[in-house]
């Protein structure tokens, strides 16, 4: 390893960290202890991306809406009704000594960093931050992560009975044991795929305290330890899951007054909080992606305006008032404020019983998880935060606000949850599926011992799954070099969702136009491949991909197979708008994938191969100015990581297609 850089740091905090850089600019952070470690996270994750990071601390403290205008004032409106202002000034203390300690130090490294780059902060008033800021951060995503934001869309609509928890994209995770793979050792694939760009995208770091915190792995902006990562020990890999974390009742009000509403035969009063909120006029001229500014923004100038809103909480939850009835929202918050705590045991552990003990906190309230470690112990979790539910009530519908009998009293515990141990066919994996496919199918949960209330079928079967048993029936054993083509393959499945969507383009019926003719030729000998040399691939990935937003189809993942009931009239429309784009702008409609689908950096185009819902995937949108697919999610972190018997540290690969940094003038 070549180090290009070395930084001391922590005059501020009382203690030398030490930050040193690979030549792809990972930073190494030691410390004597592991706040020390946090300072310094704070302080190098700042040198790559203060602005992303300063947008998380804005949400954090409600000041959102004064850095991007009204998508922020409306995620500051979102911070305020899950209640995480009052929980994390109440629960905070709760958290051991030590997760205080390092939520304490990762707020100095911010500040100290701010303190020493005065021109980089967006907000004065920003700073300084707080651990408890850190943690209200921390609470405020997750509930995010969970469904609560599109619950809460849904029910402003005044259609809650149609919330459907729904996620674009996913991630792979897989372990091998020594009963798989050729050479004996075990093996596990982490690898999520989330925005390239924007403030949700993985920064990876090394940590390495005197007190024993060695661990890599990636982390998001504001987070003291990482999500997922390897440390000498073990290793996990994360994958998001989507069962029904979010209930919806509706409230009957009194007739006379409406801060009363009816429970349990008698009249309970809504209790109220005021908040202020405010959003800046301003212009956007940057790109957005889910809702965040893709790249750092100068400091925000324009008219402030100061809003005074009054929430109200039920016994159930926070509460909407819409034209159509009055409810209330019901998700996981109070159990939020020990993620940070969870993540940082996680990342300690140093056997599979220490890891298993921190997941019994549930902070975390979601992610399949997916590990393995130096003994060949190899694990698969769909972990959530999951209330016991009746039988006796639909709660995927709107459930009723005026009895206790819909009311949470207890969460499930971490074994009450689908979860494979060390299989004898020796693999495990995720990909966004369902919890009931993730071993080989003689060893994989059994749905009949799961009540169907918490809606575990809303994780599909899908692409990924089915290519990924495929390739194990192919491979009786996995050799290391097996391992990565299995990460980077790029071809659909014999049979899975996306088989429907084909069928529905190709039977289409013969046309006499020559262009239509010529595509409807391209699809129906395609090979299912998304690499770089296809020439089908780009028209099919315009043609679906209008199709699916016209049809309001999240993606690929949620189309489940013989279920597609797309009109023939829109998938002729969806033709036709592939071969005029590609026609306008490549002269021809059978272009290579590498020829139309890129990353753009700085506005240099890399081309980038893989298909959504390939095991190598690139989730791209048409840009119809530029005229190419630009990749805006897909390999946006990968460990390939191998244990082997009596070495002390496992061997560890790691990809990041952009580097570390979001900032071109990081050290």
């Amino acid at each position: 390893m070549r180090w290009i850089g070395l930084v001391a740091v922590g005059l501020l905090w009382g203690q030398e960290v030490v930050i040193r850089r690979d030549s792809f600019g990972t930073p190494y952070i030691f410390g004597r202890t592991d706040a020390d470690c946090a300072y310094g996270l704070a302080w190098a994750h700042a040198e790559d991306d203060f602005g992303r990071i300063q947008y998380l601390m804005a949400l954090a403290k409600g000041r959102l809406g004064r850095l991007i205008g009204r998508s922020g004032v409306a995620m500051d409106y979102f911070a305020h009704f899950t209640g995480a202002f009052l929980l994390s000034a109440t629960q905070y203390d709760s958290l051991t000594p030590q997760t205080r300690r390092l939520l304490e130090a990762y707020a100095a490294g911010l500040n100290a960093f701010a303190q020493a780059h005065p021109r980089s902060v967006l907000d004065r008033k920003l700073f300084p931050v707080t651990g408890e800021d850190i943690l209200r951060g921390y609470m405020i995503v997750l509930s995010g992560m969970i469904g609560a934001g599109q619950a809460l869309q849904q029910t402003l609509r005044g259609t809650p009975e149609n919330y459907e928890f729904r996620v674009n994209a996913g991630s792979n995770a897989m372990a091998f044991s020594s009963a798989k793979t050729a050479d004996g050792h075990t093996y596990l694939l982490i690898n999520p795929h989330v925005p390239i760009e924007g403030v949700l995208r993985w920064y990876e770091a090394y940590l390495h305290s005197e007190e024993g915190w060695q661990v890599l792995g990636g982390f998001f902006p504001g987070a003291v330890a990482p999500g997922l990562g390897t440390n000498p020990y073990l290793g996990w890999g994360v994958t998001f899951n989507w069962p029904d974390f979010v209930d919806i009742y509706r409230l009957r009000l009194h007739p006379k007054n409406r801060r009363l509403y009816a429970l349990d035969g008698q009249w309970d009063t809504l209790r109220t909080h005021q908040v202020k909120l405010e959003w800046r006029l301003m212009r956007n001229p940057q790109r957005f992606a889910q809702g965040w500014p893709v790249l750092n923004s100068p400091r925000p100038t324009g008219p402030v305006i100061r809003i005074r809103k009054t929430l109200e909480w039920s016994a159930f939850g926070p509460v909407v008032r819409t034209r159509n009835g009055v409810y209330a929202l019901r998700f996981p918050i109070e159990k939020l404020f020990r993620a940070p705590q969870e993540w940082y045991q996680l990342s300690r552990a140093r056997s599979f019983s220490e890891f298993y003990a921190a997941l019994r906190q549930q902070g975390i309230p979601h992610f399949n998880f997916v590990y393995a470690d130096r003994t060949d112990t190899i694990f698969y979790l769909f972990n959530a935060t999951l209330p016991e539910r009746s039988p006796a009530y639909n709660w995927q519908g709107v459930l009723p606000g005026d009895t206790s009998a819909v009311k949470w009293k207890r969460y499930l515990s971490v074994e009450e949850l689908p979860q494979v141990l060390c299989p004898k066919c020796g693999y495990v994996f995720s990909v966004n599926n369902s919890p009931f496919a993730t071993t080989c199918p003689e060893e994989a949960p059994d749905p009949a011992r799961f009540p169907p209330q918490h809606a575990w079928t809303w994780n599909r079967h899908n692409n990924r799954e089915h290519r990924f048993y495929e390739l194990m029936r192919a491979y009786p054993k996995v050799s290391w070099a097996d391992f990565h083509t299995l990460k980077y393959d790029r071809q659909y499945p014999a049979e899975g969702p996306i088989r429907s969507v084909w069928a529905a383009f190709a039977g289409l019926p013969d046309t006499s136009e020559p262009r239509l003719r010529q595509a409807l030729r391209l699809i129906r000998e395609w090979d299912f491949r998304g690499t770089a040399d296809n020439q089908a691939a780009a028209l099919l990935t315009l043609a679906t991909s209008y199709v699916l937003r016209k049809a309001n189809l999240p993606g690929y993942n949620w189309i489940e197979t013989g279920k597609v009931n797309l009109p023939p009239s829109l998938l002729w429309e969806g033709l036709k708008h592939a071969t005029r784009q590609l026609q306008r702008f490549y002269h021809r409609i059978d272009p290579p994938l590498s020829e139309v689908q890129a990353l753009e950096v700085k506005g240099q185009r890399y081309p980038l191969d893989g298909l959504p819902e390939q095991l190598a995937p690139s989730y791209a949108e048409w840009d119809a100015k530029k005229g190419f697919l630009r990749v805006l999610a897909g390999d946006t972190y990968i460990q390939f990581v191998r244990f082997e018997r009596g070495r002390p540290y496992p061997y560890v690969e790691s990809v990041l297609p952009l580097g570390v940094s979001g900032d071109p003038a990081s050290p």
